[in-house]
């Protein structure tokens, strides 16, 4: 007889293992399994900043996976460097980090299988059922943490069609930087540059927003080198070189389908303004173990409807604004740098990432409207 689990998670990166290990925390006695296609440790390009903020959704110490502290951000435009307030970032290796988080769901009593390709989900009847590589798996609840390279909710009709970043990242390990975060938006006029100081060097990055025909076309190899060169990098090493694409925020969609749910960048878990995808990440993972144990304990399925409510109004309504400034500053990008070389800029910035404010806060949406009004006028 097939057991009976009471939440299969698909997918072990932040979102899935911090999901498992909440629910565990929250239901100690819910059977958890959580499934990955790939063996950890396992490398995946992220340039790595981490906000702080992330320890509100964890209950236990993410220093072991801290690589190094930063508390410097530098914006550069029109070739002009702009520095704020000092704000504590942590940066991480992402083969280190996610393999930490999955190891404290583990402790926690997850089960966990790696190197399982799921293949499909049936939901017809009661109990969900997984089919992968491996055999059948049937839960109570399905959670999709598969991430953007995830093919599984697009076959099932549930991902929705999110704005695309192409990036390219470069792992520079014996170059030594001055510890400072740089955000630059002279290399790239459809979005920016990325210097992450690491422990052990450099992650170096740009990205790219991808409209209709021009996937494949950004030119982001060419960009990225020209980037590099200012930090002493004149050639890339292809072992190094990872390309990969980002889903963004693109609007409120559907997280809920009876009894599967999506997490993380599935689940439209990514800045639309910075690309920042880890914390938010955690954070829906955070929420839906609430709402997930709280359906255990109650055995009332219908409820996880109130994780797409709670997505809603913890991520996507503050997320709704970073998208309506990302789409101004891709359409008026001469005009709207300016506001970002300001050191009330960066503080804002800054502001937002730590999680001690908002969007809808910080933006000045009466200057941008105006800057708007000019470009038309």
């Amino acid at each position: 007889m097939t057991k009976l689990y009471d939440v299969i998670i698909i997918g072990a990166g932040p979102s899935g293992t911090s999901c498992a290990y909440n629910i565990k925390r929250l239901n100690p006695e819910a059977n958890v399994l959580l499934l990955d296609k790939a063996e950890f440790p396992r490398y995946k390009p992220c340039g790595g900043g981490v906000s702080p903020e992330v320890a509100n959704y964890l209950d236990f110490d993410l220093k072991p996976a801290i690589d190094s502290v930063c508390d410097t951000v530098v914006m550069v435009a029109n070739g002009q460097e702009i520095s704020g307030d000092k704000y504590p970032l942590w940066m991480v290796r992402r083969e280190k980090f996610d393999n930490y988080l999955l190891s404290k769901a583990k402790d926690n009593g997850v089960e966990f299988q790696h190197s399982v390709e799921v293949q499909d989900i049936i939901t017809t009847g009661e109990s969900p059922t997984v089919i992968s590589s491996i055999g059948e798996f049937t839960a109570k609840i399905i959670i999709i943490a598969e991430g953007g390279r995830g093919k599984l909710a697009k076959k099932l009709g549930y991902a929705a069609k999110n704005t695309i970043l192409a990036a390219m990242e470069y792992e520079h390990y014996t170059a030594k930087g001055n510890g400072k975060l740089y955000i630059d938006f002279d290399y790239n006029d459809s979005g920016y540059a990325w210097n992450f100081p690491k422990s052990d060097g450099l992650s170096l990055g740009i990205g790219g927003f991808v409209k209709g025909q021009e996937k494949g076309k950004v030119g982001l190899p060419h960009k990225l080198l020209n980037y590099t060169k200012q930090f002493s990098v004149n050639e890339l090493d292809k072992k190094n070189l990872h390309g990969h694409p980002i889903l963004l925020y693109s609007g409120r969609q559907k997280l809920v389908h009876n009894r599967v749910m999506l997490i993380g960048e599935i689940a439209g878990c990514v800045d639309p303004l910075t690309a920042e995808g880890i914390r938010p990440a955690i954070k829906s993972g955070f929420l839906a173990a609430k709402v997930v144990s709280y359906a255990l304990n109650k055995n009332d399925f219908r409820s996880l409807v109130n994780y797409d409510l709670a997505f809603h109004k913890e991520i996507g309504r503050d997320f709704y604004y970073a998208r309506i400034m990302s789409y101004f500053l891709n359409k008026n990008l001469k005009r709207i740098l300016p506001m970002l070389t300001s050191v009330s800029a960066v503080n804002g910035f800054m502001s937002v990432f730590s999680g001690k404010s908002t969007y809808h806060e910080k933006i000045n949406w009466r200057r941008i409207a105006k800057l708007i009004w000019k470009s038309i006028f």
